[in-house]
């Protein structure tokens, strides 16, 4: 399976974040309308640089663009200010994405009203995703950090994007007791494994795709919601299917 390189968000364990309870999230597990004709933010996936920074305070993942992009060169030496985090390298699984509209930008933008421009460092950057929640399993977990999953458990973290993903060839599947499922998107060191322990009732499979599987965002209408799923070997997932009509 190809890999390229991506920058993926919680890189930090200093962030608190909220459960779905606490932050109040409640959305349809249907998927949601997605434009006949998409129009994406982000360039096709290639290997290189993907400059990306995490906004501690609006819980933003940020990428370069707009009018004053950092460039690959100073990005190499980049210290984003305080506390703003850069992100760091992950290897991806998937072969194609696509951003149609940053989290706060109307679900009938047209253009330049889908970007959401932010500032860091007289750097412009594009709002890609916005983390709202983060659950554990177990759900009797004393701490929920999807920084650091500990052995037996899963990190869900709640995530607003607009985004497509497509898979080729093989993939690795997450497999829940309720007819849940995710696949495997991203590893930390670029060698996917199944041998990781889970929560009771949870297993990994790695599975032959006979044709590309598309993935869409979650929450019904013109909602875009992803669970983002982790493991104790910092592999990441996105969930495709769920146990039930609503989440939580």
């Amino acid at each position: 399976m190809k890999l390229y390189f991506l920058i993926l968000f919680l890189t930090t364990s200093c962030l608190k974040l909220p459960t779905s309870e606490e932050a109040q999230v409640h959305y349809s597990t249907q998927h949601s309308n997605w434009p006949m004709q998409e129009v994406c933010l982000n360039p096709p996936i290639q290997e290189g640089i993907a400059k990306e920074v995490l906004m501690a305070k609006k819980l933003t993942v940020v990428i370069a663009g707009g009018e004053n992009p950092i460039s690959d060169k100073k990005w190499e030496s980049y210290k984003p200010s305080f506390p703003n985090v850069k992100n760091s390298d992950r290897h991806i699984l998937f072969t194609q994405s696509c951003f149609i509209r940053s989290p706060q930008a109307q679900p009938d933008c047209v253009g330049e009203s889908c970007k959401q421009i932010e500032h860091i460092n007289h750097y412009s950057w594009i709002a890609l995703s916005k983390i709202v929640a983060a659950d554990c399993l177990p759900k009797n977990s004393k701490e929920c950090d999807p920084s650091k999953v500990k052995s037996g458990q899963l990190a869900f973290v709640v995530t607003e994007k607009c985004h497509r993903l497509v898979f080729n060839d093989r993939a690795i599947f997450l497999y829940g007791p309720n007819g849940e499922k995710a696949i495997m998107h991203a590893t930390a060191d670029g060698h996917p494994s199944t041998s990781v322990s889970l929560p009771k009732g949870w297993r990994l499979n790695e599975e032959s795709l006979f044709k590309p599987l598309v993935i869409y965002p979650f929450g019904g209408e013109n909602k875009c919601f992803y669970n983002v799923i982790r493991d104790s070997l910092m592999q990441s997932y996105h969930q495709i299917k769920y146990g039930q009509d609503f989440y939580p």
